[in-house]
């Protein structure tokens, strides 16, 4: 210890600013999964780009990677496959959730983190998907959603239909 402190006396003695090297935490993951019914956690066979997102009961691991800003007076999050960072769980054009290259609004892939009161749970809203354009029958919405069955493909549709489980685990705070 002593030898660092002559050593950084001795750089700043000749004009030489020290530098010090500290690591960024890393982000961590989890599995994003239904708050009811069987639980089941967004998986996808690979992560190639196009891929269906489904039920599954082990899952993958996802980052939430806060956007830095806010839609809708709600903080706005990128949800990012660990394994592949550069991926993420976004909409088709028609609202089936799937693997697509993470760049924000323009794919599909910002989602506002509607946190309940007690922060446990979070309703994921797609921020710049257009809620008419849902293809799921007798629906229309934003909201990422599940059917609860197994290996059945992610979702939009709006909170209330019956049957839709719209309420995911954990909810990251902002």
């Amino acid at each position: 210890m002593k030898r660092r402190l002559i050593g950084i006396a001795v750089a700043l003695t000749l004009g030489v600013a020290p530098v010090i090297v500290v690591q960024a935490p890393a982000l961590a993951a989890f599995k994003a999964c239904t708050a009811s019914g069987h639980h089941y956690c967004l998986g996808a066979s690979n992560l190639n780009a196009g891929t269906i997102i489904t039920n599954s009961s082990s899952g993958r691991a996802i980052v939430f990677q806060d956007r830095g800003f806010k839609s809708g007076g709600m903080e706005v999050y990128e949800l990012q496959f660990a394994d592949d960072r550069s991926k993420c769980v976004g909409f088709s054009s028609n609202g089936l959730a799937e693997v697509r290259d993470c760049s924000g609004n323009s794919n599909f892939t910002n989602w506002e983190n509607d946190r309940s009161p007690d922060g446990t749970t979070t309703l994921w809203l797609n921020n710049s998907f257009n809620f008419s354009d849902c293809a799921t029958p007798d629906d229309q919405g934003v909201l990422l959603s599940s059917n609860n069955a197994l290996g059945d493909r992610v979702f939009c549709s709006e909170n209330g239909r019956l049957g839709d489980y719209t309420v995911w685990t954990p909810a990251p705070t902002p």
